[in-house]
């Protein structure tokens, strides 16, 4: 859930995205079932080094070090392992050294646009999506436009944009699921219009 009043988004956009990872990925629960060899797509030297230092975690036990040190971690692993981290790799977009902007940017394409045979491809919910496009952008990239015009999944990729993380993190989304996740942006382009409003 994500906590618009009595909040300074302005002021605390980090803290307020970083709790709304939190409570809408939880930690506990998040892919629990998930590990060693489900982890990763295949077998191979890199697919090793992620089982032995991913397996037996939680997404909330990696930290910025490891992260950095399997930076393009995200394009080797399943699915479910990409999506049991995911909160992990959000949080680490905050991180002003992070490494992992474009493994993960690519990687939630290559999620969003896999053939319908991986219907793991849908796992996120409306409100952690609203997770990955906030972890995506900063405060001065609001209010944001989630009505920029549709380019093709190709001409998305190792371009990691506030003005397209929208359109990306919606794409083949019911329309009734990316107009839901859109007025969940509005309120907060809301929260920051009202701010800068207030604030003369």
């Amino acid at each position: 859930m994500i906590v618009l009043r009595n909040r300074d988004w302005n002021r605390d956009y980090r803290e307020i995205v970083i709790d709304s990872i939190f409570d809408s990925f939880p930690p506990d629960t998040h892919f629990a079932d998930c590990d060693g060899d489900q982890l990763v797509q295949a077998r191979g030297d890199n697919y090793d080094e992620i089982i032995r230092d991913f397996s037996g975690k939680s997404w909330h036990q990696l930290d910025h070090g490891l992260i950095s040190f399997h930076h393009e971690a995200p394009l080797f692993m399943s699915s479910f392992g990409f999506l049991k981290f995911l909160p992990a790799f959000l949080v680490d977009l905050f991180e002003e050294q992070t490494q992992v902007v474009n493994s993960v940017w690519n990687r939630l394409l290559e999620l969003e646009h896999e053939d319908t045979v991986n219907p793991q491809s849908n796992e996120l919910n409306n409100i952690q999506r609203v997770c990955c496009i906030l972890a995506f952008v900063r405060v001065t990239d609001f209010p944001l436009d989630t009505r920029m015009p549709e380019r093709t999944p190709a001409e998305y990729y190792y371009d990691p944009r506030a003005e397209s993380v929208f359109n990306v993190v919606t794409l083949g989304l019911h329309p009734e699921r990316v107009l839901a996740i859109r007025s969940q942006i509005e309120e907060i382009n809301d929260a920051f219009i009202g701010f800068r409003w207030d604030g003369g």
